[in-house]
């Protein structure tokens, strides 16, 4: 695989988790797209609405006045769609000037009339808040606007749908089982005589009416042929019969020369055989003709009905779907709630992401249907238009020539010399620019339009009556815990919507599936709170209005021009789980020195030079936020930084047409960073050039202004390179064991594609083209399945991870006394919503690092998150993950509920991808998650000392030899030390041990302890030697050593000889330079790299909140022996004392600690129990045992992290902030 095959890959996103590519729609966020469209109609209050609601207003006068109670009492007749019998044709009827009116769309064809632009566009305000306080109330009006139709294509006029579609909508009939017609069981065994007579009248009148679907035949079509047979019946008959007794006649001639009784004989034969022959052929010829005449009537029979149908689908009505609109009433009440999950987490996903400052967290505790169901009031069959054509984002449709992206999902199909050009002789230079969602359909497929409805029957009355309806039971939160429970009632919804279906051989016959509204459907709720203490019968007006929007919100995701694309192969018979990953693959940007740019910082004549503080960040154009960012390095003009990042290429990227984009900044401590310059590039084009396509490529560029044209001062040297997911391999294929005779690619490929040309057999059409998407599609199909379940290529290691996680079962909290919870022993249900459940969320910790945080699970059981993130990974095979659940609580630390540590290389020692329930251990609750993780590889080849981890700690020998030092350096002391810690080591001159290494004199630890120093950003950071002469006032530094951690393996001993050098430390320990000066010598010394957080980084945890509660989860590992010791540690080879190991870095020495204090019968005192507690209290803290089982203790210690917070924020005030952080990602 290359960049080439992914730049064109199948962009149609599928129902997949909320990640920071899909996050989770806000109210906000449908406000201002209400706005913008308001502005794009010409203002919120234009004259163009203004004429048009006094016209609605004199249509509704006139509709009351002509019709009266029709117009109060809506019945069938108002619908969007009648449901009278369509079988018989109709004459359109004309709508009055003022119920509707469409204004012309073109036909669909390029050319000037096209609309310019049907996407959504770039919101206004990007702060939510801002926007908020912004925004006027918006109330549907009906206003009418143009949009291109993600179904077909072409261009639709659409509205939104307002409270008087819905007050006409009729309401819903009796629902199933109320009626004597509809009942079931016991009600139905009880029918009376009278009840059965009248149904079966009806059921005879039903049967009688279905004779409308065969129409009588053409007859003067059957008139030709009837009479067509009987003349050939006629000339056929009259002429077998006279040769046929002409060729009797002609044989018994020679018997009328015989005399006697032979002539009789001869004659009575004669006779009869005529006499047969006459009969055969009268009785073969009637039968003949009655056979003729019945295939003829038959055939004009369906003939005529087929007629019928075609001019039906032409007609302007809809056809009946009362048969569908009963089916569904039957089953609507026995269909399982649960089913409805997924619906009522995305809204509380978005009612979660939209929340008031005044409410903690909101959660949907129940959802049902009720007892009536939702009906289809009609659907409708729609040419497929311009649906194989693609359509750019200015709205115009793509050239019919041309490859496009839909042959295979989630692969692509490109050839990247193709032309597309548009009639005037010109190359299209926006052909890879095409709307998301307006992508060129491959394959057969259908489309339909459907209109939905549902409005109780009737009105109800009491909690008890109002369960019956659609409804929802929500919590609010408030401060100080304070729950507010909510009834919401769905009063009716109305819409229409458009599908388009792609077909597929293979069941359920349906492939792809597209989605749009077309107008915002109309939605009409009600929330009541339940108070005990109150009534519970008055509306609540604020919590209405802001349920109302989320619900809005929701669905205006999915509003023309924007869609919804499923794959119901996968969701009906396919798994819920990934078997690949979203990201297509990985580009690799080497930011190496800058130089000759402009000073950030302006000169003051001579008594100030000018300078910068210069850092570059690294990510997408119109995104705009850094996915990455280089240290800063203070005053200084020539920077070196030598930093490697990886940037995920996902489809996301590829819909926008992005940009690699790399900024240069300068770094102020109070005010806004200024911008140096910037550089861009075309994603698509890194991704196509075979300089950068699988390889890196060295670049040098000049850095360009802000404002379009204009040049900027400086230039950049840096890399960078795409590279793709790796193809299966031929030793994965001969690995495999899901199919025993596939042992190579040909085999593979000669499998599938008989397979692909068999389902097509019978199609009766030339389908050439659809047999060559279908092997593609089973072809990569066949791939990822067969890819997942071998393990990862040993000589590509680094790759894309994704992790899933989808819910947890039985969560509850562990009972902390057993008098306690002796009430709830009797209990044999498990509880699913209550005060005493943990309000959860997930947190992903990916090297010791971490990385992505879920929405927050209020008060419930069983949360559903199906939420998720992809990273890249340099080594799978020593990569750990960490999935920590925890309970969100007020004034209190959120305690860990359990952890799951899933170490890759075990994971994925025999497939590459796991689906799996693991159970959270070592926290205060219990439960299981379920969670799936799948990984590929990409063509990337790193030496072994860049796939590290970037959090460790150096373990450095106690010795360091000197090299062809000068005599003066010998007797200083030593310093060595990185970011965070430091260490000494003293000359060996003063302990007269000039010649115990061969004539070279050493530095040595005292009580020859190794150094431990702990280190963080390690591929940026370097390790520093000091050469310190004391001084009577500040010690000096005559000369230094410089090693950058970025040129040492992990966990592995070296011995690495460094230059001594003479010049300026400041920018050397700043800078990665070859030369550092006048080099005067070498020294000698042996270190480790070993790999993760250990107890040397607890000082830097306590200043950041993310790092201490990674710190908190391996320690919650350590005691619940969930991670394994080092093995690498029994095989180094040691020379300090025995006791060494007592001062190794945690997570290197995994041996239990037991308590000395205990007597051999386990009898312990007072000052032993002390000891004990004070030994173990950190474990029984963080279980909430202890002092830690009382919630003031709790606050406190909550308290004293805030207070620490706060003040290591005010330090950081006037210092450079740390840029190459991007912060924790979230699904919100």
């Amino acid at each position: 695989m290359s960049g080439v095959d992914d730049v064109e890959t199948g962009r149609k996103n599928y129902r997949s988790p909320y990640t920071p590519h899909h996050p989770v729609p806000t109210v906000q966020k449908y406000r201002e797209e209400k706005e913008q469209r308001g502005d794009e109609r010409g203002g919120t209050k234009g004259e163009e609405e203004d004429d048009r609601s006094k016209l609605d207003r004199l249509g509704d006068a006139y509709n009351t006045l002509r019709y009266g109670k029709e117009a109060a009492n809506p019945t069938e007749d108002t619908q969007p769609y009648k449901t009278e019998n369509k079988n018989y044709g109709y004459d359109e009827e004309e709508a009055d000037d003022h119920a509707r009116r469409v204004h012309p769309s073109g036909n669909g064809d390029q050319g000037d009339d096209t609309p310019k632009d049907t996407t959504e566009g770039v919101m206004h305000e990007a702060d939510p808040k801002k926007a908020r306080k912004q925004m006027k109330k918006f109330s549907a009006d009906g206003t009418e606007r143009e949009v291109t139709d993600p179904v077909t294509h072409l261009p639709v006029t659409i509205h939104d749908f307002t409270d008087k579609d819905l007050k006409l909508t009729p309401k819903n009939g009796p629902p199933a089982g109320s009626v004597p017609e509809s009942a079931t069981g016991a009600a139905n065994r009880n029918k009376s005589d009278v009840q059965l007579e009248d149904e079966t009248l009806t059921a005879q009148i039903a049967h009688t009416s279905m004779d409308a679907l065969f129409p009588p035949p053409d007859f003067a079509t059957t008139r030709d042929e009837i009479t067509a047979v009987y003349r050939k019946a006629m000339t056929t008959g009259l002429g077998i019969v006279g040769g046929s007794l002409t060729a009797v006649v002609a044989i018994f001639q020679f018997s009328h020369h015989t005399t006697g009784w032979s002539r009789a004989f001869f004659s009575m034969l004669e006779l009869g055989i005529c006499l047969a022959v006459s009969i055969a052929v009268i009785l073969g010829m009637r039968t003949w003709t009655e056979n003729k005449i019945h295939n003829a009537w038959e055939t004009e029979v369906w003939q005529a009905e087929r007629h019928q149908g075609k001019k039906m689908a032409k007609s302007q009505t809809a056809e009946s779907a009362q048969w569908l609109n009963s089916l569904l009433a039957s089953v609507w009440p026995l269909i399982n709630p649960d089913l409805f999950t997924s619906v009522s987490d995305t809204l509380e996903d978005v009612m979660q992401a939209s929340l008031p400052k005044l409410v903690r967290m909101v959660s949907v505790d129940d959802i049902g249907q009720g007892s009536e169901a939702l009906r289809i009031l009609g659907v409708r069959w729609l040419p497929t238009g311009a649906a194989a054509r693609s359509v750019s984002e200015d709205g115009k449709l793509r050239s019919r020539k041309g490859q496009n992206d839909r042959t295979v999902p989630g692969k692509g199909e490109i050839k990247s010399d193709d032309k597309d050009v548009d009639g005037d002789g010109k190359e299209d230079e926006d052909k890879d620019n095409t709307a998301e969602g307006m992508e060129a359909e491959e394959g057969d497929f259908v489309n339909v339009e459907i209109a939905f409805a549902y409005r109780p029957s009737t009105g109800r009355r009491g909690m008890k009556e109002r369960a019956k309806n659609a409804h929802l039971y929500l919590a609010f939160y408030m401060p100080a815990n304070v729950k507010l429970p909510v009834w919401v009632e769905l009063h009716g919804i109305v819409g229409t919507m458009r599908l388009r279906l792609q077909l597929t051989p293979d069941p359920p016959f349906f492939s792809l599936c597209t989605l749009t509204f077309l107008g915002q459907p109309k939605v009409n709720l009600s929330c009541i709170p339940l108070i005990k203490q109150g009534p519970n019968l008055m509306d609540l007006p604020l919590i209405s209005r802001f349920v109302q929007s989320s619900v809005d919100a929701a669905m205006a995701e999915y509003v023309a021009p924007k869609s919804l694309t499923l794959d119901l192969k996968d969701m009906l018979v396919g798994d819920d789980f990934k078997k690949d990953t979203h990201s297509r693959g990985v580009l690799v940007v080497t930011i190496k020195r800058a130089f000759d740019f402009k000073e950030g910082d302006a000169g003051f004549g001579p008594l100030k030079k000018g300078s910068a503080d210069p850092y570059v960040s690294v990510g997408w154009a119109k995104f705009g936020k850094p996915l990455f960012s280089t240290r800063v390095l203070q005053k200084n003009m020539e920077p070196h930084w030598e930093e490697t990042c990886f940037i995920l290429v996902t489809p996301d990227e590829l819909n926008v047409d992005e940009k690699l984009r790399v900024q240069l900044w300068d770094s102020d401590r109070t005010t806004a960073d200024d911008d140096l310059g910037r550089i861009e590039l075309d994603i698509k084009s890194l991704m196509k050039d075979k300089d950068t396509n699988g390889r890196i490529h060295d670049r040098q560029d000049g850095f360009k202004a802000l404002k379009a044209g204009e040049d900027m001062p400086g230039k950049l040297d840096w890399s960078v390179g795409y590279f793709s997911k790796t193809r299966i391999t031929e030793d994965q294929l001969a690995a495999q064991e899901e199919e025993p005779g596939i042992k190579n690619m040909d085999q593979l490929k000669e499998k599938v594609y008989a397979v692909s040309e068999n389902k097509l057999r019978e199609a009766s059409k030339d389908e050439s083209n659809e047999i060559e998407q279908q092997k593609a599609q089973d072809l990569k199909a066949r791939e990822d399945e067969l890819i997942i379940t071998t393990p990862p290529p040993q000589h590509y290691p680094s790759g894309i991870l994704s992790i899933q996680i989808h819910q947890i079962t039985g969560l509850e909290l562990e009972a902390m006394n057993k008098n306690k919870e002796s009430k709830k022993e009797t209990e044999s249900d498990e509880q699913e919503e209550g005060e005493d459940l943990p309000s959860s969320y997930c947190t992903v910790i990916l090297n010791h690092e971490k990385v992505f945080k879920t929405r927050t699970k209020p008060k419930n059981s069983k949360p559903f998150f199906n939420a998720g993130c992809e990273r890249f990974i340099r080594d799978y095979r020593n990569t750990e993950v960490y999935i920590s659940v925890r309970d969100a609580r007020v004034h209190e630390d959120d305690p860990i509920l359990g952890i799951i540590h899933l170490p890759l290389e075990k994971l994925f020692k025999k497939r590459s991808q796991m689906d799996a329930s693991y159970p959270l251990s070592g926290g205060v609750g219990y439960g299981r998650a379920r969670i799936s993780i799948v990984f590929r590889s990409v063509q990337l080849q790193y030496p072994q000392r860049m796939l590290g981890w970037e959090y460790g700690t150096l373990d450095i020998k106690p010795l360091v030899k000197a090299i062809d030092v000068p005599n003066d350096l010998e007797n200083m002391r030593m310093k060595i030390r990185t970011s965070l810690a430091r260490g000494k080591l003293q000359s060996g001159a003063q302990d007269g041990e000039l010649n115990q290494h061969d004539g070279h004199v050493v530095w040595k630890t005292k009580k020859d302890r190794p150094l431990r120093l702990p280190v963080r950003k390690r591929y940026a950071s370097p390790l520093i030697v000091e050469f310190r002469k004391d001084s009577a006032i500040q010690d000096r530094t005559p000369a230094f050593c410089i090693l950058w951690l970025k040129d040492i393996p992990d966990n592995e001993e070296v011995t690495v000889r460094l230059a001594v050098w003479k010049g300026d430390l400041n920018r050397a320990e700043d800078n990665t330079m070859e030369s550092c000066g006048e080099q005067v010598g070498e020294i000698e010394l042996t270190l480790t790299f070993w790999s993760g957080l250990s107890d040397y980084h607890s000082g830097l945890a306590k200043k950041d909140r993310n790092l201490h509660d990674v710190m908190e989860v391996l320690d919650t590992s350590r005691d619940n022996d969930e991670a394994d010791g080092d093995d690498v540690l029994a095989n180094s080879d040691d020379s300090s004392s025995s006791d060494d190991s007592d001062f190794l870095p945690s997570f290197l020495n995994q041996k239990n600690k037991t308590s000395s204090s205990l007597d051999e019968n386990g009898k312990r005192g007072t000052i032993d129990e002390i000891r004990d507690y004070k030994q173990h209290s950190k474990q029984l803290n963080r279980k909430n045992r202890g002092a830690m089982q009382w919630k003031g203790p709790r606050t406190l210690k909550w308290m004293k992290h805030v207070t620490q917070r706060a003040e290591n924020k005010v330090e950081g005030l006037f210092k450079h902030g740390d840029r190459s952080s991007g912060g924790i990602e979230t699904e919100v």
